[in-house]
């Protein structure tokens, strides 16, 4: 199999190396030289040496069988649908764009061509949240009545070896900002409870941070099924913080990723709180290669992606619908 990927930057990077360790296939390289530290992306071609093209149709003329999308947010849609024109699957990072324009013309030219479209919300390999997912489904917290995401971590300590001003998370040319960087945690409430039927959204841009993009947001959701869930995200926690809390109607649980710890403490008298602890052998690493392994399953026909096309712009409608809220300042039916 022959792969493309679509900019060198750290998660290109990480991509490169996950399908040199899985021994995929063959593994060329489009770069735009258009990256905001161009010297972290010489030194990785220099220790790797990989074939690079500078042109993007010249390199889908190679005729690649996958193309990983790891360029800026606002560059997926349109190189998603040269891919897809070309013949090839893909997997984008996530989002799946930084607006709406063109996401349902990509799902239907998935479909037509019968090309496998897969979405990079790779949190749902975590073993944690996965567990969780069961949990609920199985019923062990009973009716699901409320949750609560929030994701926060220093926006200068993500790349120490660049100007976070720079980065694609704090340029809204790049399609940044903490609603779509940190989209991860807004999948997973989609993941777990489906489509809110209306999003509530406030922004508070006063930190020192300075940047053009949402840098800290709170939301709130509201489901079919009655069940309100919260969700802040930003840009400037110290020290990090991942924590995911379901409240049920016969117990709740939360996951902590910090403290690598699962909780589910049931409701029944007498009963006592279940701690389950994260593998020791995990580290992030591992919910890539097993994305691309999923990915790489899915295009040789063996299984569905658990995080399609149609999903992926699902999450990106919801992110948008909480821009919408910010801008207008009002409730957001979806």
């Amino acid at each position: 199999m022959k792969f493309l990927i679509t900019g060198l930057g750290s998660i290109g990077q990480r991509h490169y190396r996950n399908l040199k360790q899985l021994k995929a296939g063959e593994i060329i390289v489009y770069r735009s030289q258009k990256g905001s530290n161009k010297d972290f992306v010489d030194k990785f071609s220099q220790e790797h040496n990989p074939k690079v093209f500078y042109d993007l149709n010249e390199a889908l003329a190679q005729k690649p069988d996958a193309v990983v999308l790891a360029n800026p947010t606002s560059l997926h849609l349109e190189t998603a649908r040269k891919a897809m024109e070309a013949g090839a699957h893909v997997l984008t990072e996530k989002p799946l764009s930084h607006n709406l324009d063109g996401v349902d013309e990509l799902v239907a030219l998935a479909k037509k061509k019968n090309l496998i479209g897969y979405v990079g919300y790779n949190f749902r390999f975590h073993p944690l949240l996965r567990q969780m997912k069961e949990w609920l489904d199985n019923g062990k917290i009973g009716e699901p009545l409320s949750a609560h995401a929030e994701i926060g971590e220093y926006l200068p300590d993500w790349h120490s070896w660049e100007d976070y001003l720079k980065t694609y998370a704090a340029r809204a040319d790049l399609g940044g900002g903490v609603i779509l960087t940190q989209s991860h945690d807004i999948d997973y409430l989609y993941w777990f409870f489906g489509m809110p039927t209306q999003v509530s959204a406030f922004e508070n841009n006063g930190s020192e941070l300075k940047i053009e993009v949402d840098s800290i947001v709170d939301a709130v959701f509201q489901f079919k099924s009655g069940l309100t869930a919260s969700l802040h995200m930003d840009y400037v926690k110290r020290p990090p913080k991942r924590r995911f809390e379901v409240v049920g109607s016969k117990g709740r649980m939360i996951w902590d990723y910090q403290e690598k710890t699962l909780t589910l403490i049931p409701f029944e008298a007498n009963s006592q709180p279940e701690v389950i602890r994260e593998p020791a052998e995990f580290e992030r690493n591992i919910m890539f290669l097993d994305e691309t392994k999923q990915f790489i399953s899915c295009v040789e026909g063996k299984e569905k992606p658990l995080i399609d096309l149609e999903q992926g712009a699902d999450v990106l409608k919801i992110a948008m619908a909480m821009k919408d809220s910010i801008k207008a300042g009002k409730v957001i039916q979806l």
